[in-house]
């Protein structure tokens, strides 16, 4: 009877096992990854379509169960990291052991339950574990459980993890799956005015994010010539998605301007605007207000004249201007002059990939002897 009984615990493991069975990656969709203070609201923040070009080393990684019941973790010599495993920001990198995949590792499947063993085991993000996230000296856990949802045809896998703040998700599909092509990106430029923030503009300047843009500081605005108008151009997919404007740069989005009522936001969507929504299939520029759908009269004649981005950059950006530069002069954070450039043109690519990490102003001078100043970030 104990054999039979034993027998019978062996092969229903198996049975949950066969549902996780194979190779899986994160599914290349906005919200694979997500946060949130419970496990039906993942509000603080989720993965856009940019995301999938940006983490691009995490989004190719891939888990296997196999049916031994081992859990193998590949990532092709390149991941994600976080400030825990010794990189001064999150980025993609060499992986970093015990979370490089080196195993052995196991798995054990039941009750819509799993559960990864061995030092370093993880599925999505390798600082979150149950009941916290992993920091700077603290220790790695030897196994983790996160909770499973299967879609009906077995090819999904939602992944969910209690971390005490909150819950993380991760959404998976089999690699057996064919993946659609990305969709195209278009440059879109913002230009927000702020006459109508009542008091001041934070210390940390104005920031474009949220939806399909990213995070609350995705896209850093600038206002270096002081005119009150707030400037940045990013690469965002034609598919297009919603978006907000905030003062400051405040993680629990507190600072993000208040549209409530006014037509250009979505009340089911966190009141984010909808101008981006059902796509766009060229460059675009949007002059705004912020904490309005008005728009604002005071945009196009001031900011016609000159764009740079992407910014930050790693190594190219691209410089526009209404009318004919002549030369740019561009110094570092203590006013050394580090480059010098004559364009003779109205766009004009610029490659910094010598530059060190960090800001820098750039002095612009146009052929109509009027004078512009910018900055970008060298990251």
């Amino acid at each position: 009877m104990k054999k039979l009984f034993s027998l019978l615990i062996i092969t229903i493991t198996l049975v949950f096992n066969a549902q996780v069975e194979g190779t899986w990656r994160l599914a290349q969709i906005p919200g694979a990854l997500a946060v949130g203070p419970t496990q039906t609201d993942y509000s603080w923040w989720s993965s856009s379509s940019t995301d999938i070009n940006s983490r691009a080393c995490l989004f190719d990684d891939s888990i296997t169960f196999d049916a031994n019941g081992n859990f193998i973790h590949y990532m092709d010599g390149n991941t994600w990291l976080e400030p825990f495993q010794g990189v001064t920001s999150e980025q993609c990198g060499n992986p970093v052991a015990p979370h490089d995949g080196s195993g052995p590792y196991t798995f054990v499947y039941t009750n819509n339950q799993l559960t990864v063993n061995g030092i370093g085991a993880h599925i999505g993000l390798a600082k979150v574990v149950n009941l916290g996230e992993i920091s700077t000296g603290s220790p790695v856990p030897s196994s983790i459980t996160y909770e499973i949802t299967m879609s009906s045809d077995g090819d999904t896998m939602t992944v969910e993890i209690d971390y005490a703040t909150g819950w993380w998700k991760f959404v998976y599909q089999k690699t057996s799956l064919s993946v659609a092509p990305p969709p195209s990106n278009y440059n879109v430029t913002f230009n927000v005015s702020t006459d109508l923030i009542t008091g001041n503009v934070s210390a940390d300047g104005i920031f474009v994010g949220g939806g399909f843009v990213g995070g609350h500081d995705a896209l850093p605005l600038d206002d270096s010539d002081g005119d009150g108008i707030w400037s940045g151009t990013v690469s965002l997919p034609e598919s297009g998605g919603h978006f907000t404007i905030l003062n400051g740069n405040c993680s629990d989005w507190s600072c993000k301007e208040d549209i409530s009522g006014q037509p250009c936001a979505d009340p089911g969507n966190y009141n984010d605007r909808n101008h981006l929504l059902g796509g766009f299939t060229q460059d675009t520029t949007l002059n705004l207000q912020f904490g309005s759908c008005t728009d604002p009269t005071n945009v196009s004649q001031m900011k016609d004249v000159f764009s740079i981005y992407p910014n930050p950059s790693s190594g190219i950006i691209n410089i526009h201007s209404g009318k004919k530069i002549k030369s740019l002069n561009i110094y570092n954070l203590i006013g050394n002059l580090v480059m010098v450039s004559n364009i003779s043109e109205n766009n004009h690519k610029l490659n910094i990939d010598y530059l060190n990490e960090g800001i820098y102003f750039v002095e612009i001078k146009l052929y109509d002897g009027s004078l512009i100043k910018s900055r970008f970030i060298k990251k």
